[in-house]
């Protein structure tokens, strides 16, 4: 085509373009179509008019398209300022109901425990402890009743306390999961202590100075409690009214919005433990003073999560609709193998493979914690406070009870092999998942190599000591990943662990990040077991079975181990699932496997419809 007739043919087209730029508004899906027309354009007069200027005119003219789409995108610290400007306090605002039923479940059970402080002298003993208040009144009799602020250094308290509210308001949220009525049930215990706590200083006659102390750091940290039950109610609700969803659909909608509003949270946690640490126990500070924060973090809290979200909706500026991504319905899911997808989309798929072979993983889950169970007391005289001593104290520990699970002491071996055939049935079953969403097979020795993978699964795991943290978090990826790779790839010992690292070469640091991600959320759930949840489901077997104390306590040990079982194997499906999953994006990084044979395939002839096509 010559060049007068190219131009001839394209200009009113090249006119509109420029007439679209000129305009006030700007449709980023139309300027998306005028960049890839006029890049089109500007190719084809590069290699035909190369020294000509309607291709430098057409250059012009991409350039100015792509700068209208790409100079205000959002730099990280604009999307962070737009999280808080912006996406929380329209969640706030979405979320209403949960946080008026958590403000008003607050106000309720503060009340009650008010009210029974009031009318029975001894509930502060059964609420706060023995200990705690024997120190408090010897502490007033010592002229200094909040010494308890004091005790330790500022910084140290600031760590201590932060890492506990986090933890509380974690778990919070966390509980949510069980249709929001455990986050409740967390809210009414928080209420409830907090309630007898500020009433014991009245009896003791120092409301006031208990007053301008504690709600110094109080004002935030009670009001971050509040919101991340209101968080956790959120996200309990999706599952529980499902609507039109499956019930794993309107929880990974839910989900994503409760996350967002327990993240909002963070700094109020940081903000009050550093009020804790350092200023509250400043308590001779002019008494104006201290009320006079006291108003001003109160204040901060109700224009934020009260007022500006509700002004925000006035003015027009959020959407009331259900905005939320829909999601395909499972049927239609196809497992993509061919492409590099983010940890995100890996995290996704995990729970949709959950949902579609949910009956066969969860036969694996609670048939592998029996078996586990069984064998290691069946085998063994010994009680379950002495083969399994787990730590209930704190719930720092929830993570040394996880690798207690499949340690190697003293001459108890039957956990760690117990350990081992419960990984194998997991795992097995994770990775036959996978085969039957690719409608794959693997060869009759997959099993026996698989066994190789999962021998390495339990190094990692299965001796306590100092260096157990470090070969969770730098080795388990390796040792899952390498599980898969020996039971996919038809390799044997040096050849998996060789091709185990090529895949790894450009990809460590992110399989680390994902293996954390997935261990991070499944030992939080180890905190069920050191809630009022688990406590209430011990204390009915109490209540309904009828035998000596000795044997009951025995039982509930060994029920407990089969609880933990369970959720060990849980965490543990998610890790072997993303390392399964995790395998085609590091090849296809490594390889470009589908990358390759898309371009095997350019060139090839073929017949559609009779006509013959590339």
């Amino acid at each position: 085509m010559r060049e007068t007739q190219f131009i001839k043919q394209n200009q009113e087209k090249w006119s509109e373009f420029e007439h679209t730029l000129k305009g006030e508004a700007k449709d980023a899906d139309r300027l998306r179509s005028l960049l890839v027309q006029i890049t089109d354009d500007l190719s084809y007069s590069r290699t035909f008019y190369p020294n000509r200027s309607v291709r430098v005119y057409l250059n012009s003219l991409a350039q100015k398209v792509f700068l209208q789409l790409y100079r205000n995108r959002r730099t990280p610290l604009g999307k962070l300022l737009t999280f808080w400007t912006d996406e929380l306090p329209q969640e706030v605002y979405k979320a209403r109901r949960a946080f008026r039923l958590a403000f008003f479940l607050f106000v309720l059970c503060f009340g009650i425990g008010v009210l029974s402080c009031a009318m029975d002298p001894e509930f502060a003993e059964v609420v706060l402890g023995d200990d705690y208040v024997e120190m408090t009144r010897a502490n007033i009799e010592s002229g200094d009743p909040m010494a308890v602020y004091k005790q330790k250094g500022a910084f140290s308290m600031f760590l201590g306390i932060t890492f506990n509210n986090l933890y509380v308001a974690f778990l919070a949220f966390a509980m949510g999961v069980f249709f929001g009525v455990g986050s409740i049930i967390i809210l009414i215990s928080n209420a409830i202590m907090v309630g007898c706590f500020q009433y014991f200083f009245i009896q003791q006659g120092l409301f006031w100075e208990s007053f301008l102390t504690i709600w110094i750091h109080g004002t935030l940290e009670i009001s971050a409690i509040v919101i991340a039950t209101a968080a956790g109610i959120t996200m309990g609700h999706g599952p529980a009214f499902p609507g039109t969803y499956t019930r794993l659909q309107a929880f990974q909608q839910s989900a994503r919005r409760g996350a967002k509003i327990m993240l909002g949270t963070a700094p109020l946690f940081i903000i009050a433990g550093f009020l804790e640490g350092f200023m509250t126990r400043q308590t001779d500070t002019p008494d104006i003073i201290r009320g006079a924060f006291i108003l001003v973090c109160l204040a901060f809290v109700i224009v934020y999560f009260v007022w500006y979200p509700w002004m925000h909706n006035k003015m027009g500026l959020y959407r009331l609709e259900d905005d939320v991504q829909r999601l395909p319905a499972d049927q239609e899911y196809q497992l993509d193998t061919g492409r590099i997808k983010t940890s995100g989309e890996i995290f996704s798929e995990i729970f949709v493979l959950f949902r579609r072979h949910s009956r066969s993983f969860l036969l694996a889950v609670f048939g592998g914690a029996l078996l586990y169970t069984v064998l290691i007391f069946s085998t063994t005289s010994a009680s379950a406070e002495t083969l399994l001593p787990f730590n209930t104290d704190s719930w720092v520990f929830n993570a040394y009870n996880f690798v207690l699970l499949f340690s190697a002491r003293d001459s108890f071996w039957i956990i760690p092999l117990a350990g081992a055939l419960m990984l194998f049935v997991i795992s097995l079953q994770a990775f036959r998942a996978i085969d039957q969403e690719l409608d794959q097979r693997v060869d009759r020795f997959a099993y026996l190599r698989l066994l190789f993978g999962i021998s390495m699964v339990m190094l990692c795991v299965c001796f306590l000591s100092w260096w157990l943290l470090a070969t969770i978090v730098f080795l388990l990826p390796l040792a899952l990943l390498l599980a898969y790779v020996s039971y996919r790839d038809n390799l044997y010992v040096t050849k998996a662990v060789q091709r185990v690292f090529f895949l790894l070469k450009s990809a460590y640091w992110r399989t680390v990040g994902m293996s954390v991600l997935l261990l991070v959320l499944g030992l939080t759930l180890f905190s069920i077991i050191n809630t009022v949840v688990a406590q209430l489901l011990f204390q009915m077997i109490n209540w309904l079975v009828y035998a000596e104390q000795a044997l009951l306590d025995e039982w509930s040990l060994r029920i407990n181990v089969f609880l933990l079982a369970s959720i060990a194997n849980f965490i543990w499906l998610l890790l072997f699932l993303g390392a399964g999953l995790l395998y085609y994006t590091l090849r296809e990084i490594n390889e470009g496997t589908s990358l390759r044979k898309k371009l095997s395939s350019i060139g090839q002839s073929r017949r559609i419809r009779g006509l013959e096509r590339e």
